[in-house]
């Protein structure tokens, strides 16, 4: 490897430099074999003697897959690595073509300026477990392709269709149902009946929802406190509710929640 091309990699840790090379960086076995199931576009993948060693059917796939693959030395793997401790494989992956939200099809999720990393990872992994493939974030979300987010989500961006910078008024016009997660609503409980055209909204981690996005929302939601504490983490209560959600259609619920709360 090129001292310019380590470089290169190492710099894919910015959102700037992201976004001008177009890619950015996957890390760790699991998430390389994912991007490999689901096709997604890799560029090159890089691997340690060890790695390559002990993961022989791993470097097998790849190179099958017309992937062009390096190994390199720990040395250099620790300078591009984001984590502690290396698993000794990343890549780097083409970001996936820019199109317009499908809203043809339901549900989706949409993120109000989560600004932790690893919350917005968690999301994204726990949508993707309950199939709720279509995710839009608001101008102020952190980028859905940091490496912290990336590495949290354990491959989940290559099972959703993300797209950023989203205003929610594009939904409330396409005859979707908002429902915006928030302490002063309604106990999810006794939403009986889930509507057949949905987005969920979460909002920030510490501030909740905006006022601009409150004013958009049709029902506003919250998880019934049985026990003590101050709040959920955002991830947590996000979990909760695509379960509830996913389930309740799942189940033949479709018909129109009467819309109240703000907006």
């Amino acid at each position: 490897m090129t001292d310019k091309e380590l470089k290169k990699l190492q710099a894919l840790e910015k959102k700037k430099y992201r976004k001008n090379y177009g890619l950015f960086l996957i890390e760790g076995k699991r998430i390389v074999e994912t991007a490999l199931e689901f096709s997604a576009n890799l560029e090159k993948a890089y691997f340690s003697e060890v790695f390559g060693e002990n993961n022989k059917s791993t470097i097998s796939s790849l190179h099958n897959a017309g992937i062009p693959i390096e190994r390199i030395s720990e040395k250099q793997l620790r300078k591009i690595s984001t984590t502690k401790s290396p698993s000794g494989i990343l890549a780097t992956c083409l970001f996936p073509d820019s199109v317009d939200p499908d809203l043809s099809k339901g549900n989706w999720l949409y993120l109000d300026r989560i600004t932790d990393p690893g919350n917005l990872g968690t999301i994204l992994r726990t949508a993707a477990w309950f199939n709720i493939n279509r995710i839009s974030l608001s101008p102020d979300c952190v980028d859905p392709f940091n490496p912290k987010v990336v590495r949290s989500s354990m491959g989940a961006h290559f099972r959703l269709n993300i797209h950023s910078n989203v205003d929610l008024k594009l939904f409330k016009k396409n005859s979707f149902t908002v429902l915006g997660a928030d302490h002063r609503g309604d106990s999810i409980n006794n939403l009986i009946q889930v509507p057949e055209r949905w987005i969920l909204v979460l909002g920030n981690e510490a501030l909740g929802l905006s006022p601009h996005v409150l004013g958009e929302i049709n029902t506003l939601v919250a998880i019934e406190k049985i026990g003590f504490g101050e709040s959920l983490n955002i991830g947590v209560a996000g979990a909760i509710l695509m379960y509830y959600l996913s389930n309740k259609q799942k189940a033949g619920q479709s018909l129109d929640c009467p819309a109240n709360g703000a907006g």
